[in-house]
């Protein structure tokens, strides 16, 4: 197993990519990196120890390699900075120019950023990822319903990169949904949390174009995997990406196409390595062949541990809820409170909306028939779009018990 993978380790490691101290008290020597067995003794990295070090103290690349200095979102505690090198850059193109070419991105269309533009390294990546494919893009940092409406029948937008609760802002006003589907809007390339199938069919029917989902994250770059036309699992290039799937228990890989928490570790001279980061994202491997014909291997995301319940042994992931409640047209915000008398579901709906059977009780065996739905007035819980949707209370019975 990851017998290529760790050659390419060695070589990184006889290069002295992990010669700081942040590396070298995990990997004491090569005998580390001789087989798999001998590589999962490396201890694992987690988020604190990076946000304990300073971005210099995590690399190796010389003043001169540094194309810039970018951070996490910051939305589950502070910020961490990273050194993002130049061959970073490079690595970034050959990830996006994989899945983008797959979906007919041209030097012709005008890419979208709806996102905040500051130290995150997000935004950043959207609008390379346009720059690389040779087009040209226009960034909206506030994207309210309002903003975002006035950039498309303003601008001939092709393609909008964003966040997917951000496009269905629109979904209440019937005025800002035609102006969508008039737009020139015809690719929508979500990241920055799951897309429930449920979310994709309200953004593909309200925007009339081909929605599709990316992953990434601030310590990779984004996208660091993709979808492509088949809409059948995220793509990622794996010669630079090696991606270990852990039992969050055992903290032993799984057995293949079985769920558990992504590790990954680096394969290229990277700014800011990674050896084993442990990532809390819930995910699978797919090796099998893609209706696409690629070469590469696909991941399916399930949701974070912060973001999952474990109900009787078995995960419960907000994407099930999220499907539920699109599927009978309540598309504003929600979450899931997990309390000491069972589990509270808050929906927000608007006050003329009525409240279907068959979904309170598809909620109810989502929730193995201990929830309890509570409806508030829209804009009322206050969520940002980016944060857990699912909350579990403290002193939780065994059978609710987080892992």
């Amino acid at each position: 197993m990851f017998e290529k993978e760790l050659e390419q380790i060695r070589a990184l490691y006889r290069q002295g990519i992990y010669s700081p101290e942040f590396y070298s008290k995990r990997i004491s020597g090569e005998e580390c990196l001789l087989d798999y067995g001998a590589f999962t003794e490396i201890p694992f990295m987690y988020k604190q120890e990076i946000r304990s070090t300073t971005a210099y103290e995590r690399t190796t690349a010389g003043k001169d390699e540094v194309y810039g200095i970018f951070s996490s979102s910051g939305t589950t505690g502070d910020k961490t900075y990273y050194v993002y090198s130049k061959k970073d850059k490079k690595v970034h193109e050959t990830f996006v120019k994989a899945f983008y070419s797959e979906l007919g991105i041209r030097p012709d269309d005008l890419g979208g950023v709806f996102a905040p533009v500051d130290t995150g390294v997000m935004a950043h990546t959207m609008m390379w990822q346009y720059t690389t494919m040779g087009a040209g893009y226009v960034n909206c940092p506030e994207p309210s319903p309002e903003n975002m409406i006035e950039i498309v029948q303003t601008l001939p937008v092709t393609v909008i990169a964003t966040r997917p609760n951000v496009v269905c802002t629109i979904a209440a006003n019937p005025a800002f949904v035609e102006a969508a589907r008039k737009s020139s809007v015809k690719k929508m390339l979500m990241g920055g949390g799951f897309l429930s199938e449920g979310r994709r069919r309200l953004i593909e029917d309200i925007w009339g174009a081909d929605c599709y989902n990316m992953f990434g994250m601030s310590e990779m770059f984004g996208p660091m995997a993709g979808e492509c036309r088949q809409k059948d699992g995220q793509h990622y290039l794996d010669q630079y990406l090696m991606i270990e799937i852990i039992d969050p228990k055992t903290k032993r890989p799984v057995k293949e196409g079985d769920i558990g928490i992504a590790v990954y570790t680096t394969l290229w001279d990277k700014g800011f390595p990674l050896l084993r980061y442990w990532t809390d994202d819930l995910m699978a491997i797919d090796r099998s062949p893609c209706r696409c014909g690629s070469k590469y291997p696909r991941l399916r995301y399930k949701g974070r541990m912060a973001d999952c319940l474990v109900l009787d042994g078995e995960y419960v992931f907000p994407e099930a809820l999220e499907n539920c409640l699109m599927k009978h047209g309540f598309f504003l915000d929600y979450e899931a409170r997990q309390e000491q008398g069972g589990i509270r579901v808050l929906v927000e709906k608007d006050p003329a909306q009525e409240v279907p059977e068959q979904m309170m009780q598809e909620i109810k065996e989502i929730f193995h028939g201990e929830a309890a739905v509570t409806f508030a007035a829209p804009r009322q819980l206050g969520y940002p779009g980016h944060g857990p949707r699912f909350h579990v209370s403290m002193g939780v019975s065994d059978r609710m018990d987080r892992k």
